[in-house]
């Protein structure tokens, strides 16, 4: 059975397969995509499932016109910043795709939509990225990170429990999670806890 990241990741190659197909009448060289992701260190299982998924369905969908630069992010900001800027401006890419870690989104995506370039998230969704600081370039094929707290919170609030104790990494996913499990939970919270990132 496939990994919902490697699902998210065909879904966002479908999408950019089926963008390469209608445009090829109007665009002689092939969409080239830039994905930046996590193929080495702590993590990087998870990732190389979603470009082996991202890959795949690339393959499957039959077309020729998509180019796919790969470049290891090593769960970094500033490379993932030197990463984006380098397929931007050198390699010419018109999609990017990729990353697994809000952090690192945070540090690229609104960069690279504010150059004109397509996102396509495959997993990183942090709500910085939605309302107000929302893109027409940005596209999440997976969640808000908040979104499955909030259910979480919601449940904890129906079921009666009066207090709890939350914890989550401390970067924009982990934050995101505990504030929207607190948006629907209304009993006492016996602690919050933001651990370090491993």
């Amino acid at each position: 059975m496939a990994s919902i990241g490697t699902e998210r990741a065909a879904l966002a190659a479908m999408m950019i397969a089926g963008a390469a197909m209608t445009a090829q009448g109007a665009q002689a060289e092939p969409v080239k995509v830039g994905m930046i992701t996590t193929l080495s260190g702590g993590g990087a299982s998870l990732v190389i499932d979603a470009r082996d998924g991202f890959m795949l369905a690339l393959k499957q969908s039959g077309t020729k016109d998509v180019e796919v630069v790969i470049e290891d992010d090593q769960r970094k900001p500033d490379v993932a910043v030197q990463l984006a800027d380098k397929m931007i401006q050198s390699d010419k890419v018109d999609v990017l795709t990729g990353i697994i870690w809000s952090n690192l989104a945070m540090a690229v995506v609104p960069s690279a939509t504010r150059q004109g370039k397509f996102y396509l998230s495959v997993n990183a969704a942090p709500s910085q990225l939605a309302g107000r600081g929302c893109s027409p370039n940005y596209f999440s094929v997976s969640y808000q990170n908040d979104n499955l707290h909030e259910a979480a919170g919601a449940y904890a609030k129906s079921a009666g429990y009066k207090k709890s104790f939350i914890l989550a990494p401390n970067y924009p996913a982990g934050k995101n999670s505990l504030t929207g499990y607190k948006r629907f939970y209304e009993g006492e919270l016996a602690g919050e806890v933001y651990t370090k990132l491993g």
